[in-house]
């Protein structure tokens, strides 16, 4: 036979030595291939679950982002509208106190317009009372004393009151 030939002997130890070599790779290298293997299939599937439970986080923050800026919305909306109420009482007490006090200067100004016009018409009633004396003195032509005058003055003071 030739040397290439293969025969039983060659065939029973290549046999041999291939299984040899897995038992020496399965006990020696096998093991750490799996092992890293294994270790890698957990760890790309505690990345990808912590993936999920960041974007689940992501999703939820982004939840209570918006929850957050609804609420300053609304806070926003409230205190715009109490400041509109606020302003509006406001300026309504600020009228108020305007219609009040024109009120108030109004009724002063008749309050002194009425004083001025006692005052002008006493000035007038005193006047036209001495103009009456004197023309009745000179009229009568005898001189009153101060009592009769004043009597006088008197009577013409109701007369004229009951004039008006």
């Amino acid at each position: 036979m030739s040397s290439t030939s293969l025969t039983l002997g060659n065939l029973i130890a290549a046999v041999l030595q291939f299984l040899i070599l897995l038992f020496l790779l399965r006990a020696l290298v096998y093991k750490k291939i799996l092992g890293a293997m294994q270790q890698r299939r957990d760890n790309i599937a505690k990345q990808v679950n912590d993936s999920e439970n960041l974007k689940a986080e992501a999703e939820k923050l982004r939840q209570e982002a918006e929850s957050l800026v609804s609420q300053a919305r609304d806070e926003a909306k409230q205190m715009l509208a109490q400041a509109r109420r606020e302003s509006d009482e406001q300026a309504k007490k600020i009228i108020e106190q305007a219609q009040r006090e024109a009120s108030y200067r109004q009724k002063a100004a008749l309050e002194e317009i009425e004083h001025e016009r006692d005052r002008a018409l006493a000035s007038i009633r005193s006047q036209v009372a001495d103009l009456v004396l004197l023309a009745s003195s000179k009229i009568i032509e005898r001189n009153l004393t101060q009592e009769d005058q004043n009597r006088y003055l008197d009577e013409i003071l109701k007369d004229a009151g009951q004039l008006q």
